[in-house]
């Protein structure tokens, strides 16, 4: 049984660590006690040597005992690197999570309140803790602000791959665009003041218009419509209006339906010029 034990230690390195040390602390007295004896030496050069000594003994014994433990160092630093690396990846996702939050409140990308898309997902931010948000999906059309009923549940992941499009502020307006599409028959640049008009009226008569003079600023300032072609030839009508986005879908249709009805009203009139095309 000794001799088990004997072999351990032996193994181990204590053994070897202790008679390194008790040599180096013999050492440290045998030559301590000879300075101090020694005749003829200032006090200075003691003081000297002996600090010298001992700093030197000191890089002995740690180089001594790291070679002395090499082999069970070697071994525990191979055990924690595997540990780390299993870890990182086993909590990846968790400490991208985490990397995704400390950017948002860095750069204070949206709050509670706000209309965002990340990821392909729109909706409102109903609520973002350290891990995830929570947001109230929008319709998937482009610029549509309808609720879909779900709520959908975003990682913080997602911000350090896909960039965040705010479209609005809480309380705030937003910027929505909607495109209306004629045949080519007739000459609608020539009456794009008209269809404005139209249009201008339209949402001077909306909840969104109604607003207006809270606000102390002119419709006319809100909303502007462009005449432009498709790829195929026909008129289209680009209208851009700002709105809570509540009321975006409202807006849209009061708008929509007065400029369809005020370009039909413009070719029964007569005054647009109609052209064949060959």
């Amino acid at each position: 049984m000794s001799e088990i034990i004997r072999e351990q230690l032996l193994q181990s390195g204590i053994l070897a660590s202790a008679a390194l040390l008790a040599a180096l602390f013999a050492i440290r007295f045998v030559v301590g006690r000879a300075l101090k004896r020694g005749e003829g030496f200032p006090p200075l050069v003691v003081r000297r040597w002996t600090a010298s000594l001992r700093n030197v003994l000191i890089l002995v014994a740690i180089l001594g005992l790291v070679m002395i433990w090499a082999p069970q160092l070697r071994t525990f630093a191979l055990s924690l690197t595997a540990f780390a690396v299993a870890s990182v990846i086993a909590m990846k996702e968790l400490i991208m999570c985490f990397s995704g939050s400390a950017l948002r409140t860095l750069s204070r990308a949206y709050s509670v309140g706000d209309y965002i898309e990340i990821g392909g997902k729109r909706g409102e931010v109903m609520d973002f803790n350290l891990l995830v948000t929570r947001i109230r999906e929008f319709e998937k059309r482009d610029g549509s602000f309808n609720r879909t009923g779900r709520e959908v549940i975003l990682p913080h992941s997602l911000l350090l791959s896909s960039p965040v499009r705010v479209e609005g502020h809480a309380g705030g307006r937003v910027r929505h665009v909607f495109n209306m599409t004629f045949e080519p028959d007739a000459n609608l640049f020539a009456e794009r003041a008209a269809i404005e008009a139209a249009a201008l009226e339209a949402y001077e008569g909306t909840a969104e218009g109604h607003s207006q003079p809270q606000r102390g600023a002119s419709a006319e300032d809100d909303i502007t419509v462009g005449v432009g072609t498709s790829d195929i030839g026909k008129y289209r009508l680009e209208v851009i209006f700002y709105s809570k986005p509540e009321r975006v879908g409202d807006t849209e249709r009061a708008i929509a339906t007065r400029i369809g009805d005020r370009v039909h009203n413009l070719r029964t009139e007569g005054k647009m010029d109609v052209r064949n095309e060959s």
